[in-house]
């Protein structure tokens, strides 16, 4: 006889394994003790975050805040480049954005520490409490990577030199670099999987500026982005299980639950109903791919965005902006015939009397994305994407105008170098056709 309450229990058990493995597979990739690190599946890599200042909240008050609420002023500390969901986490939270501060990036995208330093500082002088910095390990935009390592030793460094009595919490938002872990173990010198020279750069690169992962409080994983799953699978890490008993509830709390067994994540998570597809879909792609699996994914659509930069950079006309950043993310701007792509980006960023210019270049490059992205929506190319505010000119101290850019952002295992070359050919084509007058159909019909 159909029982539903069996098919449920036997779901719950299920996923209840898939979560508790994939954690420890996690934390033994990235450093971790499995046996005294713990986590779950939540609801984005927003979630990871929230879930990251909360429980920087709670240490930072000794438990208080889940019962009292917030009683003072707490920064929260990311870059520049970091996620929008900065925005959310502190609004939500009941922070205030107003307390969210953004330390200036390198034109490599990563966090100044010296920046970092001259504010921790100026804060932990004035007694400002600091709850915790964010570690961006793989910008959305440009696959910057901001030096974790040197965080936590900063971090650790000033801590002692001003006798806090308590440890802002360091968070690593790792939610697209957390896939390079694979490559701690890999042998670049023998490179058993043949990876073009340019490639095995790019990936010794960004696996040298992830650092030691370990060293982070706490970690944020997205598996829907570079983990090959379907939406939504996104999963927080802590090294030290034990903090999560600040997020807790007592099941007194929850009468009808927790009756048996002894795995209960619930009385820490802030969802109450939480899907077990994440963390199952996680824990089948851990278990068919395996760190070599990930490592001819990772390695593949790298390699697809060196080629494409590669010959992006072959045109005088064509500017890379990320080429610091070695992930499968492209950012470039196109320059019109008779501009010099390289000196015409260096003015643009610091020159005000280039203003002119580079407003003009704006344009130039947003009809040339939309002559690609109409003809990409008929079916008959290839897809970019554009990102309107990459960064801002910066003249004598002061923020400028936005500098956008056309974005390329490989992750298809089946990108091959056929549609590389797709994406040089209708760029130049767009150029081209931009060059001789021909307008978009966006712009012409709100003509």
């Amino acid at each position: 006889m159909y029982n539903p309450n069996i098919i449920w229990d036997e779901y719950s058990a299920r996923f209840a394994e898939a979560e508790i493995e994939a954690v420890a597979m996690l934390s033994d990739l990235i450093g971790y003790d499995p046996q005294r690190s713990g986590g779950v599946f939540t609801f984005s890599g927003t979630g990871t975050i929230l879930y990251g200042c909360k429980l920087a909240l709670e240490k930072l008050s000794a438990g208080r805040t889940m019962r009292e609420g917030i009683r003072e002023d707490v920064k929260i500390i990311t870059s520049d480049a970091s996620h929008y969901a900065r925005l959310n986490v502190t609004g939500w939270l009941g922070l205030g954005t107003n307390n969210l501060v953004t330390i200036p990036t390198s034109s490599n995208n990563e966090m100044s520490l010296s920046d970092l330093e001259d504010y921790l500082r100026q804060a932990f002088s004035r007694k400002d409490k600091v709850g915790a910095i964010i570690a961006t390990l793989g910008t959305t935009d440009a696959f910057g990577i901001d030096e974790l390592t040197g965080i936590v030793r900063l971090r650790d460094r000033l801590c002692r030199e001003f006798n806090l009595d308590y440890r802002p919490h360091i968070h690593a938002d790792a939610v697209i670099g957390w896939v390079w872990a694979v490559f701690r173990d890999y042998d670049f010198k023998a490179n058993p999987l043949g990876f073009h020279p340019r490639t095995l750069g790019s990936l010794r690169h960004s696996l040298e500026r992830l650092g030691d992962l370990s060293l982070a409080d706490s970690i944020g994983f997205d598996f829907h982005k570079t983990g090959y799953t379907p939406y939504i699978s996104s999963a927080f890490l802590v090294k030290d299980r034990q903090d999560l008993a600040l997020l807790s509830r007592h099941p007194l709390q929850m009468p009808y639950l927790y009756q048996f067994g002894y795995y209960h994540p619930g009385i820490f998570t802030l969802e109450c109903s939480r899907s077990g597809a994440g963390a199952l879909a996680a824990y089948a792609n851990i278990r068919l791919l395996g760190k070599e699996g990930y490592r001819i994914l990772i390695g593949h659509v790298v390699e697809m965005a060196e080629m494409l930069r590669e010959r992006l950079e072959r045109h005088p006309g064509i500017q890379v902006l990320n080429d610091g950043n070695f992930g499968p993310v492209t950012l470039f701007r196109v320059y019109p015939p008779g501009v010099d792509a390289a000196s015409a980006y260096r003015r643009e960023i610091s020159d005000h009397t280039y203003i002119n210019s580079l407003s003009e270049h704006n344009d130039y490059n947003r009809r040339i994305f939309n002559l690609i992205h109409e003809r990409a929506m008929r079916g008959e190319g290839v897809l970019l994407s554009w990102t309107d505010a990459y960064r801002h000119a910066h003249y004598d101290g002061q923020t400028g105008p936005p500098i956008p850019a056309l974005k390329s952002f490989i992750l298809s295992p089946w990108t091959d170098l056929a549609a590389v070359d797709m994406v040089t050919h209708q760029v130049l084509e767009a150029r081209n056709q931009v060059a001789l007058g021909k307008t978009p159909r966006s712009e012409a019909q709100g003509r």
